[in-house]
């Protein structure tokens, strides 16, 4: 460890020179070389889906299924509005499908651990019956059939499966090649026929399951439409389908007939069959709807004035209570609605629904010194005070999947619409008018906003497309002027993901996915550059072949381009867009926005990668592990601090998200601003020395000091021999490179 004679070598170079060295930047709040954790950072409500059903004795009750740090499985009365219980479901993030089975198990899948959780509600015990099938992520769609078996659906290959207390899993294979999501099925357990709802190309299918047969009965002119099935029910021997973007569809079950069309369902599917035989109801925009199955025939539920039933936002589970409809409305706030379709009465009401510590999505660190946060799929923003450690939450936003900043305002990538928004966090936070909603760019195709660059007037904005589209685009926004130019497909068949601004250019970054449900076109990611004015592309480069994802780019300390490509770390000069360095760093690409800062604190670069915290010496580009694990979504305040969330990897290798926001303080940096030259050189004399880092910040160009004012050549002379000897003594040079830095001084013209 060379730190007590490096010390001393940097005391005596401050004495020796008569004009100090600059003061050193305010170094960071917090320990230097240490984490704090600053905790969860919001507790909210994230309802993905309730199932009505039984407890014990045959009380009615809603089963929930909420994200949360695990997710969580909660039972509600919906008639006295008690919260009953709440079962943790561990190693999940939340579930996106519930269902209670014939024996009255109760059933929720989970991401991103893709296992299946068993609820008892006499005894009120969770077990994890684990993954139905290997490699997955997401389970969807739950559904029970006879004799106490529950079907559903997997992400990303597409499966169907079965579970039942007797025979355990089954795998029924995927659907369609190629496809990736089941995201829903219905279940005809008297025929032994169920029926998969495939995205992201437009696919339905017919599954006998016992035989194994399947047959594709979407509507032949709407396959390979993006808009696909999203959610099914199978209601009074009818198929009704929601599509992705809310338009619905009545189907023949056998034959896919179109029964029904010309409306829209907004709710996660319909309801069962009512008391009377004869009407299904769901939600239609914010309005209750109800479907004559005698007749297909629909329109909004009546009150007893006849006006349309509001339902204040979509319903996630639809059921029925003594001739009542019951549904559990929208996943943010725990509101539900009862309606009588005997009398038209109507409440709106609130269910109990525990609010849980929920994961952070994305982080930016603010020119105001706070820290601002947003939640996964919940979409609220807060904001941190590190001086005070207070979090003050500041309203729904939606999942931001980009943050950037330009003139004091922050910019916001929004999903699913592609939405781009502008905060002033001077002024109060109101959702429409601050932040306010500049353009969306679904109608470019795009749904993610990911990166966002500036120069001058302009906005850089890097998206990725829609589910089942290839194609991402760079967007650019004159943020005087409120112009606007989007170009789709910059880099063929990529996603844009990372941006840039070096040089006089602008640097892309892209991967070779397309959206959700798709399989890659390209093989490989590219860097490129665009013009500041127009954004039009100017050069493309391959960096690292074979790559599939380059997501992040800076500008280095060194004046060059580093980046990251699938856990590989590159160096690129911007002069030639060669690549002059690269090497392989601990992890992987890890599915999240792996990230790279050049700090503030220490001009080192460090990277956030596949839960590693790494710190890249810019000289030597030797790499530092600070942490192994539970680093995701890096960004650096003005001190130079580094920030970060926790997240664990699933065994399946999905990184399940964390609800702490944490932060690493950098060594004290005793040279800010080091001299990164390649060499040592001194005064205008290269003494062709490998310059490198002496210890605490300090390299040895920076303890030459020949920026300094001395009192003649002989007393810089004296520094730098004395300088040199004891850097040999402490093994950061040789003799021979001493021997070299000395008569580069000796020629140099300082002090003279």
């Amino acid at each position: 460890m060379i730190g007590t004679i490096t010390r001393r070598v940097i005391l005596t170079a401050l004495l020796l020179a008569t004009v100090s060295a600059p003061a050193a930047a305010e170094p960071p709040a917090g320990e230097p070389g240490t984490v704090t954790d600053f905790g969860v950072q919001q507790t909210a409500l994230t309802v993905f889906e309730v199932t009505y059903g039984t407890a014990a004795g045959g009380r009615p009750v809603a089963y929930g299924v909420q994200m949360g740090s695990p997710g969580v499985l909660t039972v509600t009365d919906p008639v006295t509005r008690e919260l009953l219980d709440t079962a943790y479901l561990p190693g999940s993030s939340g579930a996106w499908g519930v269902t209670q089975a014939g024996d009255g198990t109760v059933y929720a899948g989970s991401y991103p651990n893709a296992h299946v959780y068993a609820y008892d509600p006499r005894s009120r015990t969770t077990t994890d019956l684990g993954a139905p099938v290997p490699g997955q992520t997401v389970l969807y769609g739950f559904r029970p059939g006879a004799d106490g078996r529950v079907y559903g659906g997997t992400y990303p290959g597409a499966h169907v499966f079965s579970y039942s207390p007797a025979e355990g899993f089954r795998d029924y294979g995927a659907m369609v090649p190629g496809e990736q999501y089941v995201i829903d099925v219905a279940v005809d357990a008297s025929r032994d026929v169920l029926w998969a709802a495939v995205g992201s190309h437009g696919h339905l299918i017919r599954l006998d399951l016992a035989t194994g047969d399947k047959r594709d009965i979407w509507p032949e002119a709407l396959r390979g439409d993006a808009n696909h099935p999203y959610d099914i029910n199978l209601v009074g021997g009818k198929l009704f389908v929601k599509r992705s973007r809310l338009q619905a569809l009545v189907l023949d079950p056998d034959t896919g007939e179109v029964l029904a069309e010309g409306f829209s369902i907004s709710s996660r599917g319909t309801s069962p069959v009512a008391p009377d035989g004869r009407s299904v109801y769901f939600t239609s925009g914010t309005q209750l709807w109800r479907y004559d199955l005698s007749d297909d025939t629909y329109g909004p539920a009546l009150d007893a004035s006849g006006q349309p039933v509001p339902s204040g936002g979509p319903a996630i589970g639809l059921g029925f209570v003594a001739g009542r409809v019951y549904a559990a409305i929208g996943n943010y706030q725990g509101q539900a609605l009862w309606y009588d379709p005997a009398t038209g009465a109507s409440e709106r009401h609130t269910l109990p629904f525990p609010p849980q510590a929920l994961d952070i999505n994305n982080i930016s660190a603010g020119p105001d010194g706070r820290i601002y946060t947003n939640l996964y799929i919940n979409g609220n923003l807060a904001v941190l005070d590190p001086a005070t450690g207070k979090t003050t939450a500041l309203g729904r936003l939606g999942q931001a999947d980009g943050f950037g900043w330009h003139g004091g305002r922050m910019y916001q990538g929004v999903y699913p619409y592609g939405g781009v928004l502008q905060y002033d966090p001077a002024k109060p936070y109101v959702l429409g008018t601050n932040p306010r909603e500049l353009f969306r760019l679904q109608a470019d195709g795009q749904n993610r906003p990911q990166a966002f660059a500036s120069a001058g007037s302009r906005l850089f904005v890097a998206s990725t497309p829609d589910y089942g589209l290839w194609g991402g685009a760079l967007t650019v926004y004159d943020t005087s002027t409120g112009a606007r130019v989007t170009h789709r497909d910059i880099v063929a068949d990529q996603g844009v993901v990372a941006l840039a601004v070096a040089g006089g250019k602008l640097w892309g970054g892209t991967t070779v996915n397309g959206g959700g449900g798709t399989e890659p076109k390209a093989a490989e990611a590219k860097v490129f550059t665009a013009d500041l004015a127009t954004g039009a592309k100017t050069a493309e480069y391959t960096p690292v072949p074979g790559a599939d994802s380059i997501t992040s780019l800076v500008p280095g300390p060194d004046g060059m381009i580093w980046g990251l490509a699938d856990g590989e770390l590159f160096v690129l000069d911007p002069a030639t867009g060669s690549v002059v360095h690269r090497q392989d760093v601990p992890g992987r690409y890890s599915g999240v926005q792996d990230e790279l800062v050049v700090s503030a604190a220490d001009e080192h670069v460090y990277a956030s990668l596949d839960g590693y915290l790494l710190r890249i010496d810019p000289l030597s580009r030797k790499v530092t592990t600070i942490r192994d694990a539970q680093t995701y979504r890096l960004t650096q305040d003005a001190r130079g601090a580094l920030w970060f969330r926790n997240g664990v990897k699933a065994a399946n290798g999905a990184v399940q998200y964390g609800s702490r926001l944490l932060r690493y303080t950098p060594e004290r940096d005793a040279c800010p601003r080091s001299d990164l030259r390649e060499r040592v050189v001194v005064g205008e004399v290269d003494s062709g020395v490998a310059n490198r880092y002496a210890g605490d910040g300090c390299t040895v160009g920076d303890l030459v000091r020949d920026e300094a004012t001395w009192e003649g050549h002989g007393a810089f002379m004296k520094h730098v021999a004395h300088v040199t000897g004891e850097l040999v003594r402490d093994g950061v040079l040789t003799a021979a490179e001493k021997d070299a830095i000395v008569s580069a001084a000796a020629r140099s013209g300082v002090g003279r």
